[in-house]
């Protein structure tokens, strides 16, 4: 699988287990598998700040080899300039969040 499919997968996952937060912090389990995507992303967005993947340019290049009649990119890619940082943001946060629980699930 493709890490960048992974980490959106994962992204998502995040997302349904903050979604249910009260039925997670309640579960040892869910706690558990909700904190694996929170590290994944995390490590994965800091990859791709020191890494050597660029995945606006990437998809910019892939876009316009695909279209060559286009001329300017959709607003969307934008979004690729701060995936990283996006996915830093909300795996750090919610692996806070799940550590938290997972600290004061026996309490």
């Amino acid at each position: 699988m493709n890490p960048l499919i992974l980490s959106l997968v994962c992204l998502l996952l995040v997302g349904v287990s903050a979604n249910w937060l009260s039925i997670v912090k309640n579960n040892k389990t869910l706690i558990y598998l909700s904190l694996a995507p929170c590290i994944y992303i995390a490590i994965y967005g800091i990859y791709l700040i020191i890494g050597p993947v660029d995945l606006y340019e990437d998809g910019s290049k892939n876009f316009f080899l695909k279209n060559p009649y286009e001329s300017e990119l959709p607003p969307q890619f934008l979004l690729l300039k701060l995936y990283q940082y996006i996915l830093i943001g909300v795996g750090l946060i919610f692996g806070y969040l799940f550590l938290k629980y997972l600290k004061n699930y026996g309490r």
